[in-house]
């Protein structure tokens, strides 16, 4: 009866060992911290590295104290903090968020991401976007010259390298070497890049209006915007979190969430507290 003993403790403390091994251990086995190593059984991360740039704001931004905030960011820690998912986030350029997601530094990227066909063949999409707004032209409120796309020649528009509206200008200046638009690259945030505009440093911009909105929602900013007609061409008006090509169970469990909190009103609300209007389309 000993000996049976014996072995029904020893067994017992091998299975605590063990338990207490999985529970403990987190990260990857060189003791990185990014991209999780550990997945619960339903395919879903106990913790998450998110990489984001902290731009382009109020999507996802740095306030005053430092601390990371935006709609974006709210989504986020809502999601982990209802499914109790330790989540943090490694702030970067624009393009290195996409060289960590290659690297698996980083489990999901997210900063107003648009849906590019060089992009799907590399990354995995949520199955629907979180966030929907419409690409304009906007100038500042006095300025009466310009009104299209075709008045840009010789104009000052900035524009972060990489991003769509710079490709879509760096496009057009192909096709009208005579007469260029001048690119004014930059890594400030379409909110100040369009205060900068007010100010008279450049002519125009090509951005979203969601930040036209923001502007004067919080500032009092006016703008003139005017549609463009070819606006799906230079970026689908949508925003997307993205993923490592093979994650689908982690791609699954965010549409789950964010189908969920458009259904329960909590994305559109965040909308409304960001940017001043519900850009969120339906489920």
């Amino acid at each position: 009866m000993k000996k049976k003993s014996r072995k029904i403790f020893a067994a017992a403390l091998s299975l605590v060992l063990a338990f207490g091994m999985t529970a403990c251990g987190g990260g990857s086995p060189d003791g990185s911290s990014g991209g999780s190593a550990d997945k619960a059984a339903d395919g879903v991360p106990e913790s998450l590295v998110v990489g984001i740039s902290a731009s382009p704001k109020p999507f996802n931004y740095q306030d005053e104290t430092g601390e990371l905030t935006g709609l974006e960011v709210d989504m986020l820690n809502h999601i982990a903090e209802e499914n109790g998912i330790d989540l943090s986030y490694e702030i970067t350029e624009f393009e290195s968020m996409f060289v960590g997601l290659d690297a698996g530094r980083y489990d999901l990227i997210i900063g107003n991401i648009s849906k590019k066909p060089e992009r799907e063949e590399k990354y995995l999409f949520t199955s629907e976007p979180y966030f929907k707004s419409e690409i304009a032209l906007i100038t500042a409120e006095d300025n009466t010259d310009i009104k299209s796309v075709e008045d840009l020649g010789g104009k000052k528009v900035p524009a972060g390298a990489g991003r769509a509206n710079a490709l879509f200008m760096e496009s057009y200046n192909e096709e009208h070497p005579d007469n260029p638009i001048d690119i004014q690259y930059t890594d400030a945030d379409a909110s100040a890049a369009l205060i900068d505009l007010s100010n008279g440093r450049y002519d125009a911009c090509i951005y979203n209006t969601t930040y036209v909105s923001s502007l004067t929602k919080e500032y009092g900013y006016n703008f003139n915007v005017y549609d463009i007609p070819n606006a799906d061409e230079i970026e689908k008006p949508e925003a997307w979190i993205l993923f490592s090509k093979t994650n689908t169970g982690l791609r699954d469990f965010f549409d789950e969430q964010i189908t969920a909190m458009k259904q329960d009103g909590s994305l559109s609300e965040l909308s409304v507290e960001y940017f001043g209007e519900d850009y969120i389309p339906e489920a």
